[in-house]
C-alpha cells in the first residue's frame, strides 16, 4: 500500500506540475498562447488513451513487480527532460511522450491492489491512494512553489528546475519500488506462509479468485463483450473531465479571484487539504457501510451544487469557498474504483475491462483542457457548465448500472432461493467462475 501511494502521488505530480510550471515562468519562457498551453494539456491524453488497454493486458503477462517500476523511471526521466524545452512544438511532443510512458500505471497500480484486497475493505485502500491526488495539488503546488526558489541556480530557470527536481524524485521512486513491490499475495516476500495463506483464501472466498490464474484470451475478450464495460466508460469520461480540467486549471482560474503569480499557486492548495480528508472519510464509511451508489450520488450532487454557485455569484469569497466544495469532484472516482473492481470477477477480465475503461475516461483529459480557457476568465461560466453536464450524464450512466447489478442480483438470488446482502460474509471458497466471471449465478454484484 505504500508503494503504490508513493509511486501514485508521484505519477500525479508529473502530469500536473504543468499547471504550476506555467504560473511560474514556462509560459513567458516558451511564449506560449493560451491556446497552445490548453493543447499541451490535452496532447497528454491522447498517449495515455493509445497505451492503457495494451498495457494492462501486457501487465497479466508480465510480473507487476517489474513492470510498474519500470514504467515509473521511464515516466521520471521524461518528466526531467522537460526542461530541455525550448518551443510550444516541443511542449507538444514531449508531453505526448509523457501520457504514453505514464499511461500503464494507473489501471495497472488499481488492478495490482485489487489482486491483494477482498472487496470489503478495497473502499478504505482506494480512499487512501486517490486521497493523493489531494495531496498533488496542495503538496504540488507547495513544493513547485519551493522549487522554483533555484530559479538561476547554474543557469537554469525555476521552472526547468521543477520538472528536474520531480523527474529525478520520481525516478528514484520507480527504483526503489523494484526492490520492494512483490507481485501478488502467494509470492509476497514479507509475508509468512500462513499469512499469504490467509490472503489467498480471503480472496478467494470474496470473489472465488485463484493464488495462480493463467493468462486466458477468452476472459480477455469477454471484457469486451460485456455491455458494462462500456457504460463504465461512459461514467469515467464524465466523472473525469471535470476532476482533470480543474487540477489543470486551478491555478488559473484562482488568479480569476485577483491573486497572482506564487500567491495564486498557493492559494490553490487549501481546497485540496478539505479533498484529501473527504475522500479518506468516504472510503472509510463505504467499506463500513456500503452503498457505494449513494455515495457516488451525494458527492456528485454537493459538486453540482458548488459549480451553480460558482456560476451564479460574483462575490470572491463565496466563490473562493465553493472550491472548497469543489472538492468533492474526488469522491465519485475513488468510489468508481471500488464499485467497478469489486464487479469484475476473474483477473483477466479485471485487467482487460479496466485498461479499456481509464482508456475511455482518459478521452476526457484531452476535452479538459479546453474547458478552463483563457478567454473565459474571470469566472468560467462555461467551463462550470460543461462540467455541470457531465456530471448529469455520470448521474443517468451511474443509476443504471446500479439498476442492473440490483436486478442480477435480485435474479440470482431467487434462483438459488436465497439472499446474499454486501454486508453478509459470501464463501465462494472451491467455487470456479470459469470463463462466467461475474456473470456466474454464484457471484454477487456490491451495490
Amino acid at each position: 500500500m505504500p508503494i503504490a501511494v508513493w509511486l501514485y502521488l508521484a505519477s500525479y505530480i508529473d502530469r500536473a506540475n504543468i499547471g504550476n510550471a506555467k504560473v511560474l515562468g514556462l509560459a513567458n519562457a516558451l511564449h506560449l498562447t493560451s491556446n497552445q498551453y490548453n493543447w499541451a494539456l490535452s496532447i497528454f491524453f491522447v498517449g495515455y488513451v493509445l497505451f492503457e488497454t495494451p498495457s494492462n493486458i501486457i501487465l497479466r503477462k508480465v510480473s507487476p513487480r517489474w513492470y510498474i517500476p519500470a514504467l515509473t523511471v521511464i515516466w521520471g526521466l521524461v518528466c526531467a527532460l522537460f526542461a530541455t524545452v525550448k518551443s510550444a512544438s516541443g511542449l507538444l511532443v514531449i508531453r505526448f511522450f509523457l501520457g504514453l510512458t505514464e499511461a500503464g500505471f494507473l489501471p495497472g497500480i488499481v488492478y495490482w491492489m485489487s489482486c491483494w484486497y477482498p472487496r470489503s475493505v478495497l473502499g478504505g485502500r482506494f480512499g487512501v491512494l486517490y486521497s493523493t491526488v489531494s495531496l498533488t495539488g496542495a503538496f504540488g503546488g507547495l513544493l513547485a512553489t519551493a522549487i522554483h526558489a533555484l530559479d538561476g541556480t547554474h543557469g537554469i530557470a525555476g521552472w526547468q528546475w521543477i520538472f528536474i527536481v520531480e523527474g529525478c524524485i520520481t525516478g528514484g521512486f520507480g527504483i526503489i519500488a523494484a526492490f520492494a513491490m512483490s507481485a501478488y499475495p502467494a509470492t509476497a516476500r514479507f509475508l509468512t506462509e500462513d499469512e499469504r495463506r490467509i490472503v489467498v483464501l480471503t480472496n478467494e472466498a470474496d470473489r472465488a479468485q485463484k493464488a495462480a490464474e493463467s493468462f486466458n484470451g477468452k476472459q480477455i475478450r469477454s471484457a469486451f463483450t460485456d455491455w458494462r464495460t462500456y457504460l463504465w466508460g461512459l461514467v469515467y469520461i464524465s466523472i473525469y473531465i471535470p476532476v482533470y480540467s480543474v487540477i489543470l486549471s486551478l491555478p488559473s482560474v484562482v488568479t480569476g479571484l485577483g491573486y497572482k503569480g506564487t500567491t495564486a499557486t498557493l492559494m490553490a492548495c487549501p481546497p485540496y487539504g478539505l479533498g484529501f480528508i473527504i475522500v479518506l472519510l468516504a472510503g472509510w464509511t463505504a467499506d463500513k457501510y456500503g452503498r457505494l451508489f449513494y455515495h457516488y450520488t451525494a458527492s456528485i450532487l454537493v459538486t453540482v451544487a458548488a459549480l451553480v454557485v460558482l456560476m451564479a455569484v460574483e462575490n470572491l469569497v463565496v466563490r473562493y469557498i465553493m472550491f472548497f466544495l469543489v472538492m468533492f469532484m474526488f469522491i465519485p472516482v475513488s468510489i468508481c474504483w471500488t464499485w467497478l473492481t469489486a464487479n469484475l470477477a476473474g483477473p483477466n477480465k479485471r485487467a482487460a475491462a479496466m485498461g479499456f475503461i481509464f482508456s475511455v475516461g482518459n478521452i476526457g483529459g484531452t476535452v479538459s483542457g479546453q474547458i478552463y480557457r483563457a478567454e473565459w476568465a474571470p469566472r468560467y461560466v462555461q467551463g462550470h457548465a460543461i462540467n455541470i453536464g457531465c456530471y448529469v450524464i455520470a448521474l443517468v450512466a451511474g443509476t443504471v448500472l446500479w439498476w442492473s447489478y440490483k436486478s442480477d442480483n435480485a435474479r440470482r438470488d431467487r434462483a438459488a432461493n436465497q439472499q446474499v446482502k454486501r454486508t453478509k460474509a459470501h464463501d465462494l471458497i472451491g467455487e470456479d467462475l470459469g470463463d462466467l466471471g461475474d456473470r456466474h449465478p454464484s457471484f454477487r454484484y456490491y451495490l
